[in-house]
């Protein structure tokens, strides 16, 4: 079995695994409903629930295996290597020619991921009422998620290129320490990246920013902005966030959240949210974050350093970004492993953060708000142990309302 065989066959082994999740999903889909979430949905709700998330699943079927034609086919026909030679006649530079190659393979796909997408939005979304979006707003989400993800990709790239010109095989060390980086600025930027495709609005005084300041001097954790995050002209759903470090904290309360909950509800909420916070769940879990990138770290050195592979896919000679991508492809399984140990430690910090939540909540807003989460959010009662192990960062909601509960 030659190289490009190989790389084509572990591109369609993960998009099967997926249908296969899915299928186990379908399948349990009429398990007997737990009994800590029976009175979530009334029997014409959950019917209606079950057909929104079948029609969620053949969409996303649909998708993945048109998506799956499309990148083998740019695979089996060479095109990275045939948009590198033909840049290669205009520019020298190493770095226009990665952009120019991954930017027009990402402009192929670029209309088929957008037309799935808006299938799924004004067509199903729209049909069950959760979709609030304007064509205009549609479209420009895509046009600034298309250039933020773009940006950040080909930055990455470009600054790994320059580290490996500057440090070699060091950079494979170096770059770990730019991923935790740019996770803390990430953490740092967050109110500005909400700000490309939300409108923030100060939280007017009143009985709820009182709760809200006071509940983050009995935490003990300081608060600086509190906002109303305009969600509702998107969609019917309802979240809240909170980013920052020290005394320059935000806190971010949806529209909808406000509209729809009590604040007793709101401030399980927010609890839960600082509770994460207070736990330092992101600290405690940057060891194992850390350990994972090391198989990933020790895969692509051997990925990218292969000359091999580069002429598998009608490249003269190793191409060290091409060997990137490819290296994203061939981790693909080695993720999933990883992913399990570090999706079980983060379902255990929800039911501390909900154990957090309840302190300055009664334990009965953080049911009541829970369910309905799990209403407004159409949520999975009974999703399949296997795939809870395999893709679910948070508890499923029967389990997290038991530990309340209890």
């Amino acid at each position: 079995m030659n190289i490009k065989t190989a790389v084509i066959l572990i591109l369609i082994a993960m998009q099967l695994f997926d249908f296969f999740l899915k299928y186990l999903n379908y399948r349990n889909r009429n398990a007997p409903l737990p009994a800590s979430v029976k009175d979530i949905y009334d029997p014409e709700t959950y019917t209606k629930r079950n057909a929104y998330e079948m029609e969620h699943m053949k969409l996303s079927i649909v998708s993945g295996l048109v998506s799956m034609v499309v990148i083998v086919a740019i695979l089996a026909f060479n095109v990275h290597s045939s948009l590198f030679t033909f840049i290669g006649q205009h520019t020298e530079s190493m770095y226009l020619q990665v952009y120019f190659m991954f930017a027009v393979v990402g402009l192929i796909n670029l209309p088929i991921d957008a037309t799935f997408s808006a299938i799924g939005t004004f067509k199903i979304e729209a049909k069950y009422g959760f979709n609030k979006s304007s064509v205009g707003t549609f479209f420009g989400d895509t046009i600034k998620d298309t250039l933020v993800s773009g940006l950040l990709t080909l930055g990455l790239m470009s600054l790994f290129l320059l580290l490996h010109g500057l440090l070699g095989n060091w950079v494979f060390v170096a770059f770990i320490l730019v991923l935790a980086v740019l996770t803390v600025l990430l953490i740092f930027l967050s109110p500005l990246i909400v700000r490309l495709f939300n409108k923030l609005t100060p939280l007017e005084d009143g009985s709820l920013k009182a709760r809200v300041m006071s509940l983050s001097r009995e935490a003990d954790f300081p608060v600086k902005r509190v906002f109303v995050v305009d969600g509702s002209k998107r969609t019917t759903k309802a979240n809240a966030f909170l980013t920052g470090f020290g005394k320059s904290r935000t806190v971010g309360l949806y529209d909808n959240l406000i509209n729809d909950f009590t604040e007793e509800e709101i401030i399980f909420v927010l609890g839960h949210e600082i509770g994460h916070a207070k736990k330092r769940h992101l600290l405690r879990r940057l060891p194992l974050m850390a350990l994972n990138f090391l198989p990933i770290l020790a895969l692509a050195f051997f990925v990218i350093n292969a000359e091999s592979i580069s002429l598998a896919f009608g490249f003269p000679s190793l191409n060290i970004a091409f060997g990137l991508f490819i290296c994203l492809i061939l981790s693909s399984p080695i993720l999933i492993l990883l992913q399990w140990p570090s999706n079980a430690l983060s379902r255990a910090h929800e039911f501390e953060a909900d154990t957090f939540g309840t302190k300055f909540a009664t334990p009965e807003a953080g049911v009541s708000s829970m369910k309905k989460l799990g209403r407004l959010n159409y949520a999975n009662l009974t999703p399949h142990p296997f795939v809870v192990r395999v893709e679910y960062s948070h508890p499923p909601l029967c389990q997290r309302i038991a530990a309340m509960e209890d």
